[in-house]
């Protein structure tokens, strides 16, 4: 058997391992157009690579579980679990990474759906000035040939006095 220190060290060595594989993945597919199917790649890779599982039924050290079920269904095919007790975890792991994914993918689209609306109806848009001006006010001032410039003065003017005023 080996100690806790022994089983560090070695995912030590194994996630350099793994990052060095996810980055020869990363530069093979990084001028693929489909960015969905790159990054999903990428991620059940990762995935399947990097979940842990108990090293032996009756010890509390982690190793990882690509490695585990593929040695417990080759060395031990007559035992009822076989490749279960790695894969499992696997599944799991690889299921809620996709979730998460397509959940975050579907709200960073939606913000930057938004963004890119509002910087074609003004071309000036700076990050910071979405927090002062409305679509309302965007739609009024985009048909006039008035600078972008000058409506957030004019924004910036109406405010200041609103509020010094006593």
């Amino acid at each position: 058997m080996f100690s806790a220190e022994d089983y560090l060290q070695g995912w030590i060595v194994y996630c350099i391992g793994v990052a060095c594989i996810l980055l020869f993945l990363w530069l093979v597919l990084r001028k693929s157009p489909w960015t969905t199917v790159r990054h999903l790649l990428l991620l059940l890779s990762a995935a399947v690579l990097l979940t842990p599982v108990t090293a032996y039924r009756d010890d509390s050290h982690l190793a990882p579980a690509f490695f585990v079920s593929l040695y417990e269904g080759v060395m031990q095919s007559g035992s009822d679990m076989g490749f279960q007790r790695g894969l499992a975890p696997i599944i799991a792991v690889a299921l809620f990474a996709t979730i998460f994914y397509g959940l975050l993918r579907f709200f960073t689209q939606k913000f930057y759906r938004n963004r890119r609306r509002l910087r074609s109806l003004c071309p000036f848009f700076q990050p910071s000035d979405h927090l002062c001006i409305s679509f309302a006010s965007l739609q009024k001032f985009r048909n006039f040939s008035i600078s972008f410039q000058f409506v957030r003065f004019h924004r910036f003017h109406k405010l200041f006095f609103a509020s010094s005023a006593f």
